[in-house]
């Protein structure tokens, strides 16, 4: 249905009798007493930039081409992408919309894109195409052909609606139900449309610095893609985001202007720029857990990067591995593999390479973990010595009485003069 006459249809309908009367909504900055309409699933389209696949519908046009929500073909496409986001949820409110109808209300523009409830509509027109299979089973679903919501105003601000949109979406205890990936991609979004850091935490009920952090490991989940010629390609970061937090905060550490002051060497940009990349190749072969953050993590007895010379080894055996695989770029094989799935050509491109290389990454870090267990068996005095002076140091003097300490300090003098001994001989 084209945009015009969906406009005339939703007007002809918010002059009838409304479904539910009285909703609160907080829209445009006050909160509206408004009212929701009983409107056919005929005059509305799914927005394909949802918060709940955003990632998977951009995956898609960058690889292939821009959905049309217009088109019954990609609303298919859509629809299979909102069911895959959620199937175990989804065949529960399927259920449950089939015995009981719509509880809770959508919101739509005034020329019916869908702004909440995009998962509730697609079911709903899921369950209305297979009313045959639920009349066997004794359900009457032509309730099912109507989806309840909000219809908001014609001269709604572009702004306005996906702040309410966010807000619904995303700054809800619903959000939980979502896949990690998209709430850095939707404040990604947010900043591009114009949105400020405080704006987006008010939308997503968190914290600006939390808002801050995101946008950063989107930007290195960004570089990630980039690295690997996966950009734009989303769906490629699944299962991946615990350590791109992880890594997020050892870079911020290692750059920062003052440097890191656990690292025993003078690093610049550019080895930054190594430990970035090493960590990229370990991530794509899905490496986790504390082996992974040995790699990077800020410490002087247990982080890699952290010992200048046990990072130089682990880093150019690294890079001899790394040189010498060959793999072809995606765009030669979705061109050799036309008719096969990219999303599946990917998943095969990255499970092929790390097939041949994850055994050599794993041994590579078993070996310079051992490097850094010598030194730091070697340098485990020092270590001691280090803290007991620094120990000694914080002590208040004028806080001393005779008493104990005297005594305390009368054993320290001789195992200090222990030790001078020892290098006297």
């Amino acid at each position: 249905m084209e945009i015009e006459l969906r406009k005339k249809k939703l007007k002809e309908i918010q002059a009838g009798e409304p479904a539910m009367t009285g909703i609160k909504i907080n829209y445009d900055g006050d909160n509206k007493s408004m009212n929701a309409y009983k409107i056919p699933l005929d005059y509305l389209i799914y927005n394909q930039y949802n918060g709940r696949i955003g990632s998977a519908v951009k995956s898609y046009e960058r690889q292939y081409r821009e959905l049309n929500p217009e088109e019954l073909e990609d609303k298919k496409i859509i629809e299979q992408f909102l069911w895959e986001s959620q199937e175990k949820r989804n065949e529960k409110t399927e259920k449950n919309l089939v015995e009981y109808g719509q509880q809770q209300y959508g919101i739509v523009t005034s020329d019916g894109i869908i702004i909440d409830g995009n998962r509730r509509a697609s079911l709903l027109n899921r369950i209305y195409r297979n009313r045959d299979k639920w009349a066997k089973k004794s359900h009457n679903v032509d309730h099912c052909q109507y989806f309840i919501a909000v219809i908001l105003p014609e001269d709604a601000d572009k702004k306005a609606v996906i702040k309410l949109e966010t807000t619904y979406q995303l700054g809800a205890d619903e959000k939980l139900d979502y896949n990690p990936i998209e709430k850095y991609l939707k404040c990604k979004d947010l900043k591009e449309e114009g949105f400020t850091v405080n704006d987006i935490a008010n939308m997503m009920s968190e914290n600006p610095k939390e808002i801050t952090k995101i946008l950063e490991i989107m930007d290195l989940m960004d570089d990630y893609l980039d690295y690997l010629d996966y950009s734009g390609i989303y769906t490629r970061l699944e299962k991946r985001e615990g350590p791109m937090v992880d890594l997020h905060s050892y870079l911020k550490q290692y750059n920062s202007p003052n440097g890191c002051n656990k690292v025993n060497w003078d690093y610049d940009e550019s080895d930054v720029s190594d430990l970035k990349s090493v960590c990229f190749d370990y991530i794509r072969a899905q490496y986790e857990g504390k082996e992974f953050r040995t790699i990077a993590k800020p410490s002087k007895k247990d982080g890699i990067f952290c010992n200048e010379k046990v990072w130089n080894s682990f880093l150019e055996k690294h890079m001899d591995v790394i040189e010498n695989i060959e793999e072809p770029p995606p765009s030669k094989i979705f061109n050799d593999n036309p008719d096969v799935s990219r999303s599946k050509l990917l998943t095969t491109r990255d499970n092929d390479w790390s097939k041949k290389i994850k055994l050599t990454l794993q041994n590579n870090l078993k070996n310079s973990e051992g490097a850094l267990e010598n030194f730091k068996q070697a340098n485990e005095p020092l270590e001691l010595l280090n803290r007991a002076l620094n120990t000694l140091q914080s002590i208040n003097i004028d806080s001393l009485s005779k008493n104990e300490e005297l005594k305390t300090i009368e054993e320290l003098m001789g195992i200090v003069d222990k030790f001078k001994t020892k290098f006297s001989n």
